[in-house]
C-alpha cells in the first residue's frame, strides 16, 4: 500500500509504532533484555517510591529513567506477526485493510465514508480511501501531522475534530482531496503526567471530551482530570460532565438509550483481579464515577484511603453503577454499538469493546475484542465474551509478549467492523459471509 504525503509539518512526539495507552508499561519492555534482575529490581524500586512520595507514574518513570540508565524502550519483544492466528466465531473473516500505520489509535469515517485513523505516537492523522471497495486501502494519505498527540476523531456538520493531549482543533475537510485546513483551535484540555490520551464525541449537539487522570490514583489539582467534559461545538460552555472516572478512553452513543457510554480503566497495584475494568452510562446528566476514592461496584477503595483523612466508606454509595465489570487490567479502550445488518442477529445490538491489554498483570490478559449482548432496550445482558482472540498466543504466561494489541473499533455503513492496531501497525476489516 502506498502513502501518500499531502501536508508537510514538524515531526510527531513519539516514533516507531509502540506507543502505548500508560506510560508505565515500559517496566514490561524491559523483559526484551532479557536482564530479569534488574527488571525486579526497578519494580520494587518503582513501588516504593510511588508509596513515599504518592507521585505519578510519569514522574516516577524519569526518575527511573535516570537512576538506572535505561536505554530505548521503544519496543516490547512481540512476536511474529501471523493473520491467521486470529480466531472469531464461525462465518467471520478478518482481512488487513491497511498496514504500516505507525501505531494507530481511534478510528472515525468521513461524511464520504473514507476511513481515518489517528497515529497518535507519530504526532498524524491519516485517510485510508478504497474507493474501488476492494476491501483493502488503495494507499495511506496524510492528512495532518504535527499535532501533539492526536487521538481522538470526529466529524460534524461536516468539519473534522482532533483531541490532541492539550486541546481540541477544528478543521476544513475537502472529502475529494482528503484534506483538512484551517485550523481554529476550540479548547485547551489538561496535559501532563500520565494517561495522555484525549477522545471526543459529539451528540445531541454537544462535544463531549475525554481526560483521564495523570495518576494511578491521587485526588488531582485539575478537577478536569479523570472526567468527561461537555462543550458547545464551538469549544464555549465547558463544564464537567462526568467526574471519577480514571481513564475513560472509548466514549460511544449508545442507540437505545440515546446516552454516551465509556469504557474505563481501573487503578492499578491492588493484584491481577482487582479492581474489575467498566463500562458506565452516563446518563442525561452525568454523574461520578468514584475514583480516586471507589473502584468498581462502588467498592470502597481502603488502601489509598489510608491517606485521605475523613474520607469513609459512605464515600461510594451515591456514586454510578457500571453497567459491565469486566476481568481486571484488561485496558477497554474503544467501544462500538453494532447497528449494522450485515452480522448475524445475535451479534446486533452488542457493545463491541477493544482490550488492548495488560502490562502489569503476573499473567498476562486481554489483547483480544470482546462483546456484550444488550436487551431491547439497550442494557447489557450477561458479561463480555470473547469475539476475536489471537493477538496473545494461549497459555502465554510472559509479559511484554504480544503479535498485536486493537485499539480502536469503528462500523462502516455497510456492517463492516474495522479494529486498529497500535502494536502491529495495521487496521483490521472483519466481515461475515458462510
Amino acid at each position: 500500500m502506498r502513502r501518500e504525503e499531502v501536508e508537510v509539518g514538524d515531526i510527531g512526539n513519539f516514533g516507531g509504532n509502540r506507543y502505548k495507552n500508560c506510560v508505565a508499561e515500559f517496566r514490561c519492555r524491559i523483559a526484551k533484555k532479557n536482564n530479569t534482575a534488574r527488571f525486579w529490581i526497578i519494580q520494587i524500586v518503582m513501588r516504593l517510591v510511588m508509596r513515599q512520595l504518592q507521585c505519578s507514574w510519569f514522574f516516577s518513570f524519569f526518575l527511573l529513567m535516570g537512576l538506572f540508565g535505561q536505554g530505548d524502550f521503544a519496543h516490547a519483544a512481540n512476536t511474529h506477526f501471523d493473520l491467521a492466528q486470529l480466531r472469531a466465531p464461525d462465518g467471520f473473516h478478518i482481512s488487513v485493510f491497511a498496514n504500516e500505520i505507525d501505531g494507530a489509535r481511534m478510528l472515525v469515517f468521513s461524511p464520504g465514508g473514507v476511513l481515518l485513523a489517528s497515529e497518535s505516537g507519530e504526532g498524524k492523522v491519516v485517510a485510508l480511501p478504497d474507493p474501488q471497495h476492494t476491501g483493502k486501502a488503495a494507499r495511506t494519505v496524510t492528512v495532518l501531522e504535527g499535532l501533539n498527540e492526536p487521538h481522538g476523531l470526529a466529524f460534524y456538520e461536516g468539519k473534522l475534530y482532533v483531541a490532541e493531549n492539550d486541546k481540541v482543533r477544528r478543521y476544513d475537510w475537502d472529502e475529494r482531496k482528503l484534506r483538512a485546513t484551517n485550523p481554529v483551535k476550540l479548547a485547551d484540555l489538561p496535559t501532563g503526567g500520565g494517561h495522555s490520551t484525549r477522545s471526543i464525541l459529539f451528540h445531541g449537539g454537544k462535544m463531549y471530551v475525554s481526560a483521564g487522570s495523570s495518576c494511578n490514583v491521587c485526588v488531582e489539582k485539575d478537577p478536569r482530570r479523570a472526567t468527561v467534559m461537555e462543550f458547545n461545538p464551538d469549544g464555549s460552555g465547558q463544564k464537567i460532565f462526568a467526574k471519577g472516572l480514571r481513564n475513560a478512553v472509548g466514549v460511544a452513543v449508545n442507540p437505545k438509550t440515546d446516552t454516551v457510554w465509556v469504557t474505563v480503566n481501573g487503578r492499578d497495584m491492588l493484584g491481577d483481579d482487582i479492581p474489575p475494568e467498566t463500562i458506565y452510562d452516563l446518563g442525561k446528566e452525568g454523574g461520578d464515577g468514584g475514583w480516586p476514592y471507589c473502584y468498581g461496584d462502588r467498592v470502597f477503595d481502603s488502601q489509598f484511603a489510608k491517606s485521605e483523612s475523613g474520607v469513609g466508606s459512605d464515600r461510594c454509595k451515591n456514586v454510578m453503577e457500571p453497567k459491565v465489570q469486566m476481568q481486571a487490567h484488561s485496558a477497554p479502550l474503544g467501544l462500538a454499538f453494532y447497528e449494522g445488518a450485515q452480522f448475524p442477529a445475535e451479534y446486533r445490538n452488542n457493545i463491541f469493546i477493544a482490550f488492548h491489554g495488560s502490562w502489569n498483570r503476573s499473567v498476562p490478559t486481554g489483547y483480544k475484542v470482546v462483546r456484550v449482548k444488550l436487551d431491547d432496550k439497550g442494557q447489557p445482558v450477561g458479561g463480555a465474551e470473547d469475539f476475536i482472540t489471537g493477538w496473545l498466543a494461549p497459555g502465554e504466561t510472559k509479559k511484554g509478549r504480544w503479535m498485536g494489541r486493537p485499539v480502536g473499533i469503528v462500523v462502516g455503513g455497510d456492517g463492516t467492523m474495522y479494529v486498529s492496531d497500535d502494536s502491529a501497525g495495521v487496521v483490521y476489516r472483519v466481515t461475515y459471509g458462510k
